[in-house]
C-alpha cells in the first residue's frame, strides 16, 4: 500500500521532502462502508490516492490526491435551504494529516480530531496537525473547545488550492515546529464533510448525549443522502473512510480494530519514510505481557511470528528483542491467526532476525 520516496524536485525552492502512494478503491472504512446518496457525490471523493510533503522557503506544502477531481457542488446547503459560504477549496471532505515530528519521544496527542473516531497505536503520538476542511474557522473553534491543550496544535489553513484530484496547502514551517523532515511520521485520514452544526443523523448515533463533531459526515448502517452506509452492529465504529498505512497493512483491519461492546475507537498506525533515531533503543514496552512469540520469517516489512497468540490483537505493538533481551525493533500486528500473528515493521527492520524474542504491550486506553 506504501510507496515512499524522497527526491530533489526544482520548481523555484521547492524541494520534495516524502510521498507516500495508497491503494485505489479501498474508502470503504473496515471494508463495509458504501458513499452517500447524494447523487454530486461519486466514487472516488474520498478514495486516498497520494500524499506529498513538500518545503519551499519557509513553508511546507502539503498535496493530497484523491480519486476524483474536487469540485464545487452545485447546492452548497443540505438540511437548509440557505446556501453556506463555502469558500475554502474543499467541499465533501475533511482530510486530517497528523505529524509525528519528534519519533524519539511519546509525549504529545494520541486523540483524533472531534467526530473522526479513531485513535493511534500505543507508543506514537502526534505532536502538530493540519486539517483540510470546507469550514476552517468553525471547525477550529470545535476542535479547540473539545481537545483542550491538544486543540492548540491543530492548524487549519485557508485558502486551499485545488486542481483536478490535488489539494494543496501551504503552513510556514514556524507552525509545525520547524521544516519538514525524512524522520517525520504521518498518518493522513480522509472524512466525509458535514456542513451544518444540527445534523439529525448524527444525533441518532449518539442517542444519550451528542459527542464533539468538527464537522464529520457520520457513518449508518443504511446510506442516506448526506450519511454513508454499511455502519456495524455496536458502537465505536470509525467516521474515517481511507487512511494511508503502511505497506503490507490490511485496512479493514486497521478500522475493523475497535471494540463494538465498549466503544474503544480503532488504533491507526504511523507512516514513516525512514527509521528515526530512535529506532537503534526502542523503548521497552510498559509491564505489557510476554507472550513468548519468536519471529518465523521477514520478508521486507512483513513479519511473521509463531507462538501462543492468546490475548493478542490487530494493532497492537510488539518489540522485536536482541540477544541481550533488548528492544531492537517494532511491529505492529495486522492478523493474528492461530499459532502466531503476522505483523508490519514500525522500525528496526535491518535488526530483526529469525528466532528473535518478540514481547507485546498490553492494549491499554
Amino acid at each position: 500500500m506504501l510507496l515512499a520516496a524522497e527526491a530533489r524536485a526544482r520548481a523555484g525552492r521547492a524541494e520534495l521532502v516524502a510521498a507516500f502512494d495508497d491503494d485505489a478503491g479501498d474508502a470503504t472504512g473496515p471494508g463495509t462502508y458504501t458513499r452517500p446518496g447524494d447523487s454530486e457525490i461519486v466514487d472516488g471523493d474520498f478514495d486516498l490516492r497520494r500524499f506529498e510533503v513538500w518545503l519551499d522557503g519557509s513553508d511546507a506544502v502539503f498535496k493530497v490526491t484523491l480519486g476524483a477531481p474536487f469540485r464545487q457542488p452545485q447546492v452548497t446547503a443540505r438540511t437548509t435551504r440557505t446556501p453556506l459560504p463555502l469558500s475554502n477549496g474543499i467541499y465533501l471532505q475533511n482530510i486530517d494529516i497528523y505529524i509525528d515530528t519528534d519519533r524519539a519521544s511519546a509525549a504529545g496527542y494520541a486523540v483524533c480530531i472531534p467526530g473522526r473516531r479513531v485513535r493511534f497505536t500505543e507508543g506514537r503520538t502526534w505532536k502538530v496537525a493540519v486539517v483540510l476542511t470546507p469550514q476552517p474557522g468553525p471547525a477550529r473553534g470545535i476542535t479547540e473547545d473539545a481537545l483542550g491543550e491538544a486543540g492548540k496544535h491543530v492548524l487549519f489553513p485557508k485558502n486551499l488550492h485545488a486542481y483536478g484530484r490535488t489539494v494543496t496547502a501551504r503552513v510556514p514551517v514556524a507552525a509545525l515546529g520547524g521544516p519538514p523532515r525524512r524522520i517525520w511520521g504521518y498518518s493522513v485520514h480522509v472524512s466525509g464533510a458535514r456542513w451544518e452544526r444540527t445534523f439529525a443523523v448524527a444525533e441518532r448515533v449518539f442517542r444519550d448525549k451528542p459527542a464533539p463533531d468538527a464537522f464529520t459526515m457520520p457513518v449508518v448502517p443504511i446510506a442516506e443522502a448526506w450519511a454513508f452506509g454499511g455502519a456495524p452492529e455496536g458502537t465505536g465504529h470509525p467516521f474515517v473512510l481511507d487512511v494511508l498505512l503502511p505497506r503490507g497493512a490490511d485496512q479493514r483491519a486497521v478500522l475493523g480494530s475497535f471494540d463494538r461492546k465498549t466503544g474503544e475507537f480503532a488504533r491507526v498506525p504511523f507512516v514513516d519514510l525512514e527509521p528515526g533515531p530512535a529506532a537503534a533503543a526502542v523503548a521497552a514496552p510498559d509491564a505489557g505481557p510476554s507472550v513468548g512469540l519468536v519471529v518465523a520469517d521477514v520478508a521486507g516489512s512483513t513479519v511473521s511470528m509463531s507462538g501462543a497468540a492468546a490475548g493478542l490483537k490487530p494493532m497492537m505493538i510488539g518489540f522485536v528483542l536482541g540477544a541481550d533481551g533488548a528492544p531492537v525493533a517494532r511491529v505492529v500486528i495486522v492478523r493474528v491467526l492461530d499459532g502466531g500473528v503476522v505483523a508490519d515493521v514500525v522500525d528496526g527492520a535491518d535488526r530483526i532476525v529469525r528466532g528473535a524474542a518478540v514481547r507485546f504491550e498490553s492494549r491499554g486506553k
